[in-house]
C-alpha cells in the first residue's frame, strides 16, 4: 500500500509510525516541523509569508514525487497548514485524519471534518460529540526489559506552567509519605517559589531521553491538559516498561487495560496515594489486551478502515521524507 503521512511531529511519535509502517508499505512521510525557512534573512514584514509560500512549494514537490497514493494519513490536520493539507489530499484515493489532542486544544469544523473517509479521536467526549471513531494512541517501542533498579520511585515531565500546581500536589503528597526520591520535569521557565522536588527546563526532551527516565522510574505521573479525556502516550510508555501510573485523567477507568494495581485515579485538588500502591508489584496485562495498544495493532485497526482500491499511476515516493 502506498501511504502519505503528515504530521507536525514535535514530540517524535510519527517518526515512530512511519518506521513501522515502512515496514509494508511504500510511505512517504512529512514532518512539517523539518520543512525549511528558507527566508529567515528576509526583512521581518515579509518573512512570515516568504516561509510559508517556500514550505508549501517543499511540501507539494515532496508529495508530487510520490505520485498516487492510496492512503492519506493526516494526525492532527488543524495543525497543517491548508495549503499543504489539500495538496496531501488532493493526491490520495482515501483520506484519514488522526486526532490526538482535544478540540479544546485545536478545533475543527464539521465541514473541516468531512473531508475525510475516516475521523479517528484519541478524545471520547470528542468523538460521541461529532460522531467520530474513537481510538487511543500506541505503544510505540517494544517491551523494555531491564535488570536495572529503579532510580526514581516517580516521574513526571510536563510542558507549560498551567499543571504545575496539580504537580506541586503531588509532590507534597510524595512527601508525605516519605518518599522523596522522585524526578518531575517541567517545560518552562522557572517559577519562583515551586517545591523544590520540580526542576524547570527549556529544550524540550528526546524520546529516547524521556525512555530511559521511564525505564528507571517505579511510577509514572499523568496530569491531564484542560479539557482533556483522551489519554496521553504516558500510559503507553508506562504499559512497555511495566510501570504503575498515578494520573488525573478518570476516563482511564473505561479502559480494558485499566486495573486498579497498577493505576491510580486522583483528585487533582486532593491527591491521595495509599501507601499500598507504591509499594505493591506492577500486574502483568493479558497479552491479547496488550496487543491491542501496539503500532502493529493500532495501525491494523486505522489501515483497515483505509482500504480501496490502489492507487493510479504511481510515481517513485519520497520515502521517509522531512
Amino acid at each position: 500500500m502506498r501511504i502519505l503521512l503528515v504530521c507536525k511531529d514535535i514530540g517524535g511519535y510519527a517518526r515512530k509510525l512511519a518506521d513501522h509502517l515502512s515496514i509494508d508499505h511504500d510511505v512517504c512521510f512529512i514532518d512539517t516541523t523539518s520543512l525549511a525557512k528558507t527566508f529567515d534573512r528576509a526583512p521581518r514584514f515579509l518573512r512570515r509569508r516568504l516561509n510559508r509560500w517556500s514550505q508549501t512549494r517543499q511540501f507539494s514537490k515532496a508529495v508530487a514525487a510520490g505520485g498516487r497514493f492510496d492512503v492519506a494519513l493526516i494526525i492532527n490536520p488543524a495543525q497543517i497548514d491548508p495549503k499543504q493539507l489539500a495538496a496531501g489530499l488532493n493526491a490520495s484515493a482515501h483520506r484519514i485524519a488522526y486526532l490526538y489532542d482535544s478540540f479544546s486544544r485545536w478545533p475543527m469544523s464539521r465541514e473541516a471534518l468531512a473531508v475525510y473517509d475516516e475521523v479517528f479521536s484519541f478524545d471520547p467526549q470528542n468523538a460521541e460529540q461529532y460522531g467520530l471513531k474513537k481510538l487511543h494512541n500506541f505503544i510505540y517501542d517494544a517491551p523494555i526489559k531491564s535488570d536495572d533498579a529503579d532510580k526514581y520511585s516517580a516521574f513526571a515531565v510536563l510542558a507549560g506552567r498551567d499543571r504545575v500546581p496539580a504537580l506541586e500536589g503531588l509532590a507534597k503528597a510524595f512527601d508525605r509519605l516519605g518518599v522523596t526520591d522522585y524526578k518531575f520535569l517541567v517545560q518552562c521557565k522557572p517559577i519562583p517559589g515551586t517545591h523544590p522536588g520540580i526542576t524547570f527546563f527549556e529544550q524540550r526532551m528526546s524520546l529516547e531521553s524521556v525512555g530511559e527516565l521511564v525505564k528507571r522510574s517505579r511510577i509514572i505521573l499523568d496530569i491531564c491538559k484542560p479539557g482533556q479525556a483522551g489519554l496521553s502516550f504516558r500510559f503507553f510508555e508506562a504499559m512497555a516498561a511495566r510501570k504503575k501510573v498515578i494520573t488525573t485523567n478518570k476516563h482511564v477507568l473505561d479502559y480494558d487495560f485499566y486495573n486498579p494495581a497498577n493505576i491510580l485515579v486522583i483528585d487533582e485538588a486532593d491527591p491521595q496515594i495509599p501507601a499500598s500502591f507504591i509499594a505493591t508489584a506492577y500486574a502483568d496485562i493479558p497479552e491479547q489486551i496488550y496487543r491491542k495498544y501496539t503500532l502493529q495493532g493500532w495501525v491494523e485497526t486505522v489501515l483497515h478502515a483505509g482500504k480501496g482500491p490502489p492507487a493510479q499511476s504511481p510515481g517513485e515516493c519520497n520515502r521517509g521524507h522531512t
